[in-house]
């Protein structure tokens, strides 16, 4: 293309017009491939004056401008034109929708309209497109009273737009009713009211329209099955998935990695995570969201070891961890509660280079906080620029003051977010509420409940759910009843369940069996209520009420969630159940928890016997005790971690009474540091004291 300019300047210059258009024609549609060669062709017709008289010619020039993302250029060559032909507006507005600019669309086809010139059924599709993507239902509205209007209703491709624009705008009942009117329907429009149903959460509808979609004999494509896997996804419903795993295998999709990708999340959403692995194994192509799809499955459903194990293998065979992996990654972390390595990780990012952006940064705060690091995550908040902090960043500080027990620095940075004109969200009020709960500030609990609706937060049921909690934990258990009872939402197993633990705390027998009472009507299957009451029987001494739970639950096939507690040891990872069978120095740390209970005997500990749930002799209440899976963790940390070092254990179940006794008693016998982080919070145990002053 070097010549083009010497070629259309002299060769041609005395031939008819005709063959002028031929050869720009044949020029545009073969020789044009740069933006530098089309520039030569325009300012050649320009010269000549051919692109003034040529709508077709004029037409091609405004694509390929356009195609090559030069939308002002192609807008310039078409107002020269100053046309009465459809066809070159028609033309710049497909060029405008095509590369997202829809306010361009539509303002454009407004002028059109005042114009005078008449939209037809290849009009209609572009703005309408337009109205789907940014513009907005109300013009899309407009645009479907002039198709009303210029008689196009009943064109198959324009009934097509509207049902796609409805869909996308989120009115789902409106695209509905002209879907319902159509006189035909192809593939295309029924994927669009499928798939407008699934983003608009209503899955079932989705499904049915897809079932009816079938029965008129069309089987859907690869764009369905993602979208009808996405609807089986929000149900998590494993039979409908297994279907529709079968249905893309018979139709041949599987090849396609979106498909794959999409499979592999419904499965996971699910819960069904070994079939979610089988597709993934079996994708003979992944991109990192397909990698991302399994890591974040694993993740949600709580399988957060084998998260870290396949973004081991993913950093060695998969491709480069972006900010999206490392966030569910650091996710995962958090969960597991490994100091170790979250340190790891942070390395790594810095290592590769990968983007912290600003949700990032908040996650490894959150990983840093949850595995015990509260500095850690401190420093990174304090060391970010307030450009950098966004409500996530302020929320996880909150929350993670919270769960450490430093109530009063929560509602200082809270205080603190509000004067740098940082609007609190739901997730604000939840983190701070929890905060104050765990710290026994009650009055500024309180004060924050009231300030909700002040900020334009609607009270949540897990808003009443901290309240409950705190107040509970307080004594003020009829105040919290009342506030149940007072509730504009239906409470839930979360709220009765609060109320419940603080009558296990303050041994209140009558208040706990209404609660429970709720309890097992809402989570009939839930083994932690029925042990909860247990504890509240046990307390009171009433051990045939205790025995009779546990026949219930004998009957009903409920067991009992078994405690188990994990302690670093160096890069190792050590496991204890209660009464522990399995570890190999069972034994050692067994006579190990023995010692240092006498030890501690001396200086004043007396076992607490309301934590056994058995009626049982004094001896063997005292033997049970001491197989508490967080007790033989610890001892093994005093064991094993060096003196200087402090012992953190992490457990599934909320710590006992009677653990809590003992590592504030080890804490200063031995002079270690001791971390435990159970289910519902952190304890810091140090000079035979904790951090949450016994208040838990």
């Amino acid at each position: 293309m070097h010549r083009l300019g010497r070629y259309v300047s002299s060769s041609y210059i005395s031939r008819p017009t005709f063959e002028f258009e031929t050869f720009y024609d044949h020029l545009l549609q073969c020789c044009c491939n740069t933006l530098n060669s089309l520039k030569q062709i325009h300012s050649s017709l320009f010269t000549s004056g051919l692109i003034a008289r040529n709508h077709h010619l004029g037409a091609q020039i405004i694509i390929k401008y356009v195609n090559f993302g030069h939308p002002n250029n192609a807008r310039s060559i078409f107002d020269a034109f100053r046309s009465y032909d459809s066809f070159l507006w028609n033309t710049m507005l497909r060029g405008y929708a095509k590369w997202g600019h829809s306010n361009e669309t539509f303002e454009l086809y407004l002028i059109m309209r005042k114009t005078g010139i008449g939209p037809n059924n290849y009009t209609f599709p572009f703005v309408l497109k337009a109205c789907a993507s940014r513009v907005g239902v109300l013009q899309g509205k407009l645009v479907h009273g002039d198709v009303i209007r210029t008689g196009f209703e009943s064109d198959m491709y324009v009934e097509a737009g509207l049902v796609d624009m409805y869909a996308k705008c989120g009115k789902t009942e409106d695209g509905r009713r002209v879907f319902d009117t159509m006189s035909s329907r192809d593939l295309v429009c029924w994927t669009a009211m499928i798939t407008a149903y699934e983003q608009s959460e209503k899955a079932e509808e989705s499904l049915l329209l897809f079932q009816r979609m079938q029965e008129e004999g069309l089987s859907g494509d690869v764009v369905t099955a993602v979208t009808i896997s996405s609807a089986v996804a929000q149900l998590g419903d494993s039979t409908r998935a297994r279907s529709i795993h079968a249905h893309a295998v018979q139709n041949g999709f599987m090849e396609d990695l979106f498909l794959g990708n999409s499979i592999v999340t419904m499965y996971a959403k699910c819960g069904n995570l070994d079939e979610a692995r089988l597709v993934f194994d079996w994708m003979k192509e992944k991109d990192e969201i397909s990698w991302n799809s399994m890591l974040s499955g694993y993740t949600q459903n709580g399988s957060a070891r084998e998260a870290m194990l396949l973004f081991d293998h993913m950093k060695v065979f998969g491709p480069k961890p972006s900010s999206v992996t490392m966030l569910i990654v650091v996710s995962a972390c958090a969960y597991l509660g490994s100091p170790h390595l979250g340190r790891k990780l942070h390395t790594f990012m810095i290592d590769k280079r990968i983007r912290i952006d600003t949700t990032l940064r908040s996650g490894i705060m959150d990983m840093y906080a949850k595995c015990g690091d509260l500095a850690s995550a401190i420093q990174m908040f304090n060391s970010s620029c307030p450009s950098e902090r966004d409500i996530g960043s302020w929320n996880v500080m909150i929350s993670g003051y919270g769960m450490h027990g430093y109530g009063k620095e929560a509602v200082k940075l809270f205080l603190q977010m509000k004067e740098q004109g940082v609007k609190p969200n739901r997730i604000t009020f939840i983190s701070l509420l929890s905060a104050c709960s765990h710290a026994g500030l009650v009055s500024e609990g309180r004060k924050c409940f009231e300030d909700m609706t002040k900020l334009s937060v609607t009270p949540e049921v897990k808003h009443y759910t901290c309240m409950v909690d705190m107040l509970g934990r307080a004594g003020l258990l009829e105040e919290a009843f009342c506030l149940i009872k007072e509730m504009p939402l239906k409470p839930n197993d979360a709220v009765w369940g609060a109320l419940l633990l603080a009558c296990r705390v303050h041994g209140n027998t009558r208040m706990g069996e209404h609660a429970a009472k709720n309890l097992f009507a809402l989570e009939p299957d839930y083994s932690g209520y029925y042990v909860l009451m247990s504890n509240v029987y046990a307390v009171s001494n009433k051990w045939q009420e205790v025995g009779k739970l546990r026949k219930n639950m004998k009957s009903k096939g409920i067991k009992k969630l078994a405690a188990f507690s994990v302690i670093e040891f160096g890069e190792e990872v050590h496991g204890f159940h209660t009464a522990d069978q399995i570890h190999p120095l069972r034994r050692e740390v067994k006579r190990k928890v023995e010692t240092l209970v006498m030890e501690i005997k001396m200086a004043g500990y007396v076992p607490d016997r309301s934590c056994v749930l058995h009626d049982v002799e004094e001896e063997e209440q005292d033997d049970i005790l001491q197989t508490h899976s967080e007790k033989l963790a610890v001892a093994f940390g005093i064991m094993k971690i060096d003196p200087l070092m402090s012992i953190q254990v992490t457990n599934n179940l909320r710590m006992c009474n009677d653990c809590h006794s003992v590592f504030k008693f080890v804490s200063s016998a031995y002079q270690r540091k001791v971390v435990v982080r159970d289910a519902n919070r952190f304890h810091h145990f140090e000079g035979g004291s904790c951090s949450c002053g016994d208040y838990w």
